[in-house]
């Protein structure tokens, strides 16, 4: 018996045979795509972490990163070109990727993110975003000793507080969008005041990036998909501003109503609010009907921005990003066999009728006026 213990703990007493040492290893959390001044090839810059007391930290006054760009034919190419210049490279950790919008306008985003899709060690929730800008230069803009990707990642932590900023799409939902309908939105990242922000949206249809939609758009889209989770409602009654801070969403109807090809979709949805800003001096939150009022004008101020984004969606990009198509796919599933190919013109030719309910359930302190 003794010996059969000892047999089963030679292995625990030698290690890990194929261990390597951290700083021996270049930690991959971010990564962007640009194109190359080479047509033929592209740019993939690599964000790398240092660890805490390596001999890079103490030449670059600690910082805790350091990038590497490449330029290759292929992104696979590229990684391994990298491999002339750092470390072993491990993507296990790898929190978001970048692409540029000029690199979707020539490249099908489906090719872009392929080697990524079949590399078993790249988490398929890392981040896909957007940017105007070089991914390079968004991959050095730090202030302090912050990471670049790490300030990126958890700025998606905002959307319960602004209504501006898209659900995050990860890299498994981009390919699954990709490989069902084909037409979805991205968070846009930029740089403004030297300080990363997320910033607009890009339109991918059919693969290509087709538009760009500004801040204002994505909080239409988003109320529009009845994904907003947080965020103010701007306007003005009396003649002077107020503001309604969104609470929660309450319920949310879609029903499809076909009439021989044309498609009308019928949009239904309920979120609770706080009066939280009101600069009418006689204002008097304890009266329903001031209440009721206050309502009406916030529900008509989404209404009309969510008609603005559908006209944009159907008659500028020709695409539905909302993925109604699901209910059309659910509640009419011979239809949307026979016509899914057309989903683009379909969607473009349809009647969308939304319709929002705002309560407002909380005033703060102040409620009435003497």
């Amino acid at each position: 018996m003794k010996k059969l213990w000892m047999i089963l703990l030679i292995p625990l007493l030698s290690g890990c045979w194929d261990s390597h040492n951290i700083e021996e290893l270049s930690l991959v959390v971010g990564e962007g795509i640009d194109k190359s001044k080479k047509n033929d090839e592209i740019k993939l810059t690599h964000q790398i972490l240092v660890p805490p007391g390596t001999s890079v930290q103490e030449n670059q006054g600690q910082q805790k990163y350091k990038n590497i760009t490449v330029s290759a034919k292929t992104l696979h190419e590229a990684i391994r070109d990298s491999l002339l210049i750092t470390n072993t490279i491990l993507t296990n950790h790898q929190r978001i990727l970048i692409i540029n919008e000029d690199v979707l306008k020539d490249i099908p985003m489906e090719a872009i993110i392929n080697m990524f899709i079949r590399d078993n060690s790249i988490r398929r929730s890392c981040l896909v975003l957007l940017t105007k800008k070089s991914t390079k230069e968004i991959l050095g803009n730090s202030e302090a000793d912050d990471i670049p990707s790490n300030v990126i990642f958890e700025l998606k932590d905002n959307e319960k507080r602004t209504n501006k900023i898209l659900p995050p799409l990860t890299l498994g939902q981009a390919s699954a969008s990709l490989q069902s309908d084909g037409s979805f939105a991205i968070q846009a990242v930029d740089i403004k005041g030297g300080k990363l922000i997320l910033d607009g949206a890009g339109v991918i249809n059919n693969s290509k990036l087709v538009g760009v939609m500004s801040a204002d758009d994505i909080a239409s889209l988003n109320w529009l998909n009845g994904t907003v989770k947080g965020g103010i409602i701007e306007e003005s009654h009396h003649g002077d501003p107020f503001s309604v801070e969104v609470i929660k969403r309450t319920r949310r109807k879609i029903t499809t109503e076909l009439d021989g090809e044309h498609l009308t979709i019928n949009i239904s949805i309920g979120y609770t609010g706080r009066l939280s800003e009101d600069w009418y001096t006689k204002e008097n939150s304890i009266k329903e009907s001031y209440i009721k009022d206050a309502e009406r004008v916030a529900e008509d101020k989404v209404e009309q921005d969510v008609e603005k984004i559908i006209g944009k969606l159907q008659h500028d990009y020709k695409t539905g990003v909302a993925g109604l198509y699901r209910y059309v796919e659910n509640q009419h599933p011979k239809f949307w066999k026979k016509n899914k190919k057309k989903w683009d013109e379909i969607f473009s030719d349809a009647d969308i009728n939304y319709h929002i309910d705002i309560r407002i359930i909380d005033f703060g302190a102040k409620g009435g006026t003497k």
